[in-house]
This record gives structure tokens, C-alpha cells and sequence, in this order.
């Protein structure tokens, strides 16, 4: 463990000197090119077109060191992943509960709960699943006075989400029962968490009964169901008794990112899940959206004794902080966080030899949990590679450099990352470039002098100020489109890899951003766009692939659509 306290650690100090002195040295080298020193008709003409227009050329960046990772052959320790259905619902899930965990908590620490008697357990670590959900069911009428006064749109929405499986899950009961009064006792009384579930206004679809997100919360929500999976020593088994929640970071929920962490023996995971935005804290972070240089996960590693090949990425500088700076003194997030992952793979062999570590998160919590897999599965830690990442609705969180080294990550065997996103949902499409290209485009609109001014400065912003997402793409739809499909699968490292350069926007995304403009004056309220945002529209969408998906995983779609497979 203390290797990797000590390689998280150089995020601070060290890792900034060493972005820094990269950062300075490519600056040289671009002002020093002839990309940079040309003054040609081509470049005194560029006030004459769009600003968005194809961004300035820039020095030839160094060739992608990719892998030759083969995902169809199964790790030294054979590892059954779920279907892509029950690894992007179980994510959806989990990413929703710690909204809900997170507010019930807080009401717990203020005094204020119905039952304080049997409710304050939820403060309780480690926190049994069951205990979590027997309190979150004792004080339901409580979240829901809480929750509807406007203010918590998506903590509201997470709770809506969990009540849309339980509903789902009961009608496909009922079905095929044929007893349409069998989730309630002869008494009349109500069995369970489905009282409150089902009297919960905008219940859309969902997908699994209150019984298996008993069993199947803690490291992972629910469990894949792997009956058709051959025997196999590891993550077979259904020991969920034992599920757990063993650390929640949420004592200053206003100020910091909100995290829990949860092992599952029965899928053999430990995950980690962000929040997503809900205090004036995590808004703050949203909007910070200049590009930083920050270190590469292992210009930074402790067995990195060279600063030869030191190199920068740019990652949205309000996320990056969020994750890794160190106040008052205090190691960051990251430090914290793995330090607490790390422990639990050490005080059990099986977890060593066995487990995967999994992120998840949704929105903020979707970019925070990309950017903690990125530099997790760069460590020489002691989990079994790959990382999997799972963000739902996340925005984008680096540029090319970023994404150049995660797709080689990706080819190397280190990350697989699941990317979730509702069509029509504007975040996901977001940001599209750093506040200095802002800055430069706004500059081109009112004054083309002002712009080539910026330009001359080297503050107009290039490539390098653009966002990109990566990992596989999962576009779900909300019905089926025309000549299209409700579910688009495809990855975003494939242009990259063949040596061309990504779109940042596909063409209808661009539609839904300038739609999104136009209404940005109404009430977010009235805003139906921010409603596909929300993690309830995550659940129904998913619920609605399931046949689809569960014959897939996301091994055969890295397999399919990866181009270095090629």
C-alpha cells in the first residue's frame, strides 16, 4: 500500500513541477515550429471563416504506443464478466443509489429522521446493503418531503429510478404468476419496499424486485445473472449475505466529492461510485471548464526515474481539482480513496487474487469516475487489470492527448470503459472546448481584430483545447429512429487509432446543442432535454434493451469495434 500512497501522492507537488516544466518545454517547441512561425495568406485569411472552422495545424504528435490485448482470452484468473446488460443496469443503479444514501445520511448526522431508534444505523460503516435499504424503506415519507421542494431534481430522480425497477420487476412477477395480488400478504399489508415504490408518482419501467437489489447492492447494485455460464471457481457463487458498504465520503458534502465504496463477494468486485453534481461545490466544478496540463499517469509513477519522456495531458481543470488537489494539508481524493481500496484488497487473499475493481458514477459523478479509472489502472497496484469504467451521462473530460492515451491504455489491457448516454441528453455532448477557445471565438464574433491579436498571443486556442469522450459508446434512444436503432454501440478511440482526428459532435448532437441554446432562458424546469439527464430516464432506456444487450459484453464489443484488432 505504501507504494501506491506514494505514487498518488506525486500528484501534488512533483506531479504539478512536472506538468509545468512539460508544458513550458511544448510551448518552446510550438512557437519554434513552422506551424507556429508561418505567416501565410492561409493563416491572415482565418478571420474571413468560421471560427469553428479546422483548428491551426499543430506539430506531428508522437505515434500511439498501442497494445495487442486480446479480450477474448480469459486473465491468468478466470473472470466472468457480466452480460453488457447487467454491467451498464447494475452501473446505472449504483450510480443513482449514492445520491439517495448520501441525503438520507446527512438527514441522519442533523437529527432529523422519523425512526432515529432504527435509522441511525445508516451512519453505521461498514453498512450491510440490507440495512441500508431497510432504512431508506422506514424513512421513505420523509425523502419524499424532503426531496419535493424543487431543489434536488437529481436526487430525486435517483430515487425515482430504484422505484421504476421495483415496479417492473413486479408487473413481469404478476405476469407470470398470474396472480395480480401476489405482492401483497392476505392482511392486506404491503410486502416490503414495494409500499412506497409503487405509490411513487412517474414510474416509467425498471427492472429487478426489492429481493435482488437486496442481494445484489453493495459492491455492484445487482448481480449478473451467469446461469449459462460454464462452472468456474470465482464470482459464481451467490454469498450476498456478506454484501457490503465499507467506506462513504460524505462528512463535507458541501464542499467535496461525495464517493462511497462497496464490496460485492458475490460478483468478486470492489467498486467505487462518485456522486453526481447536487451542491454549489460540484456546479462550481461542472463550469470550470479551462483545459489544465496535468501529468500522464506515468510521467508520475514512482518507478519512472527519467523526466525524458515527462509529457502532459489536458483534463478539465475543474474535475482534475475536484479529484486530486490536496487542501489544508490533506492528501487528495484520490489518495483517499485508493488508500481505502487498496486496504480492502489487502486484508483478503481471495480479493487479491480474485477481484476487479469497477467506477461508476453518473454526470459529475461519470467524469470523475473516468478520470479516477484513467490514472488507477496506470498504478502498479496489486488489482487484476483491467479497470472498468462505467460513467453514465457523463461529460467529456480531457482532449487529444487525453484520449490518444486512453485508447492506448485500452489496447494495452489496463481499462475498459462502458460510456452510457441517452440521446438527447445535453450534458453528455459537453464541453466542447476549453475556456480559452471560448474566449478566442467570442473574440472572432465582435472583433476579428481582437481575435488575430489572440492568435498572435497564442491564446486563440487549437486541437489541443478541444474535448473528447472515450471508452465504448453506448447511445440509447428513447424509441426506435428511422432506418436506426434504439441502441447505437461504437467506440470512440477508432478514428485516433487509424491516425485521423476524432469529431468532437456528430451531426445531430450539434442539433441538440443549438436547441439546447435556444432554450437556455427558460426555467431548467421547463426543459425537456434536462429531464433525458436525469438518472430515471437512465433506467427506463436501459430497461428497454435488455434482450438486446444481454447476449453481448463489453469484451465482444472491444473485440468488434476496436481498430487495433484489426
Amino acid at each position: 500500500m505504501k507504494s501506491l500512497i506514494k505514487k498518488a501522492s506525486s500528484f501534488g507537488s512533483k506531479g504539478k513541477a512536472k506538468a509545468k516544466a512539460a508544458a513550458s518545454s511544448k510551448e518552446k517547441q510550438l512557437e519554434n515550429s513552422p506551424a507556429a512561425t508561418e505567416e501565410t495568406e492561409e493563416s491572415r485569411s482565418e478571420v474571413n471563416t468560421s471560427a469553428t472552422a479546422t483548428p491551426p495545424r499543430l506539430p506531428s504528435l508522437r505515434p500511439l504506443q498501442l497494445g495487442s490485448y486480446n479480450f477474448d482470452v480469459a486473465d491468468t484468473t478466470p473472470y466472468i464478466y457480466p452480460s453488457l446488460y447487467d454491467e451498464a443496469s447494475t452501473m446505472i443503479d449504483l450510480s443513482n443509489l449514492i445520491y439517495t444514501l448520501a441525503e438520507l445520511r446527512e438527514l441522519a448526522r442533523n437529527g432529523v429522521l422519523s425512526d432515529p431508534a432504527k435509522s441511525l444505523r445508516i451512519l453505521d460503516l461498514p453498512l450491510p446493503m440490507e440495512t441500508a435499504m431497510t432504512v431508506i424503506k422506514g424513512e421513505a415519507e420523509l425523502l419524499r418531503e424532503v426531496l419535493g421542494d424543487g431543489a434536488h431534481g437529481s436526487t430525486l430522480s435517483a430515487l425515482e429510478s430504484l422505484m421504476m425497477k421495483e415496479q417492473l420487476a413486479k408487473n413481469k412477477k404478476e405476469a407470470e404468476d398470474g396472480n395480480n395480488n401476489s405482492s401483497v400478504s392476505k392482511n392486506g399489508e404491503d410486502k416490503g419496499l414495494s409500499s412506497w415504490f409503487n405509490t411513487w408518482d412517474g414510474c416509467l419501467g425498471g427492472g429487478f424486485s426489492f429481493d435482488e437489489l437486496l442481494d445484489n447492492m453493495c459492491g455492484d447494485v445487482m448481480n449478473a445473472k451467469t446461469a449459462e455460464e460454464p462452472t468456474s471457481p470465482h464470482n459464481q457463487h451467490r454469498d450476498v449475505s456478506s454484501s457490503m458498504i465499507y467506506h462513504v465520503g460524505d462528512l463535507k458534502a458541501n464542499e467535496e466529492l461525495v464517493y462511497a465504496i462497496g464490496v460485492n463477494p458475490a460478483e468478486e468486485r470492489i467498486t467505487v461510485i462518485f456522486r453526481g453534481s447536487v451542491t454549489k461545490a460540484d456546479f462550481m466544478t461542472d463550469a470550470n471548464i479551462n483545459l489544465m496540463q496535468a501529468p500522464d499517469p506515468y510521467s508520475v509513477a514512482e518507478d519512472s526515474e527519467s523526466d525524458e519522456n515527462d509529457s502532459t495531458i489536458g483534463i478539465h481543470r475543474g474535475f482534475y481539482d475536484y479529484l486530486f488537489a490536496e487542501k489544508n494539508g490533506k492528501p487528495s481524493k484520490y489518495v483517499e480513496i485508493m488508500t481505502h481500496v487498496e486496504k480492502l484488497v489487502m486484508d483478503d487473499v481471495n480479493r487479491r487474487e480474485n477481484y476487479k475493481l469497477y467506477v461508476t458514477g453518473h454526470s459529475l459523478g461519470g467524469a470523475l469516475a473516468t478520470l479516477f479509472g484513467f490514472y488507477a489502472a496506470a498504478r502498479v497496484g496489486t488489482l487484476p487489470l483491467p479497470v472498468t469504467v462505467v460513467s453514465v451521462a457523463s461529460p467529456k473530460v480531457g482532449n487529444i492527448a487525453f484520449a490518444r492515451m486512453f485508447a492506448e491504455m485500452e489496447s494495452q489491457g489496463k481499462i475498459r470503459h462502458l460510456r452510457i448516454a441517452n440521446h438527447r441528453d445535453p450534458v453528455t455532448l459537453a464541453p466542447s472546448v476549453s475556456s480559452k477557445k471560448v474566449l478566442a471565438v467570442t473574440a472572432f464574433a465582435f472583433s476579428p481584430l481582437g481575435y488575430l491579436a489572440l492568435k498572435a498571443s497564442g491564446n486563440a486556442g487549437d486541437e489541443r483545447d478541444v474535448f473528447y469522450h472515450t471508452g465504448i459508446k453506448m447511445k440509447l434512444r428513447k424509441e426506435v429512429p428511422i432506418g436506426g436503432q434504439i441502441c447505437e454501440l461504437s467506440y470512440s478511440g477508432a478514428s485516433l487509432i487509424a491516425g485521423s482526428t476524432p469529431e468532437s459532435l456528430e451531426v445531430d448532437d450539434q442539433e441538440v446543442i443549438q436547441e439546447s441554446n435556444k432554450m437556455s432562458k427558460r426555467s431548467t424546469n421547463d426543459l425537456p432535454m434536462v429531464q433525458y439527464h436525469y438518472g430515471s430516464a437512465y433506467a427506463e432506456r436501459i430497461a428497454l434493451v435488455e434482450n438486446e444487450l444481454k447476449e453481448k459484453k463489453l469484451n465482444d464489443l472491444y473485440l468488434e469495434k476496436a481498430v487495433w484488432k484489426k
